[in-house]
């Protein structure tokens, strides 16, 4: 369990690394604000990844020989979700006077 929170985390924080220097360049945070865009980022990827593990877990459950949908069924709707509420909360567009 120990394991699996901690590669979680290390693949949170390379996926935020990640989209800071190349999906949102534009909007890149640096310094002390590459701290907080990361927690934000962390807390939003953090529900996506538990909501990931319980669909899938909830798929395999109940027809455990399709596990690869169950599997790809939980990352798609924890990648829909990363992204759109991620682009609203982490990387949001300063407003404009």
């Amino acid at each position: 369990m120990a394991a699996q929170a901690g590669a979680t985390l290390v693949a949170i924080t390379g996926n935020f690394a990640l989209n800071n220097v190349l999906t949102y360049s534009d909007m890149r945070f640096r310094g002390r604000r590459w701290l907080t865009g990361w927690l934000s980022f962390s807390i939003v990827c953090s529900v996506g990844a538990l909501t990931n593990i319980g669909i899938a877990g909830w798929l395999f459950e109940r027809q455990p020989d399709f596990w690869i949908a169950s599997a790809l069924a939980g990352i798609l709707v924890a990648a829909v979700w990363n992204y759109a509420v991620t682009q609203v909360y982490t990387w949001k567009k300063p407003r404009t006077a």
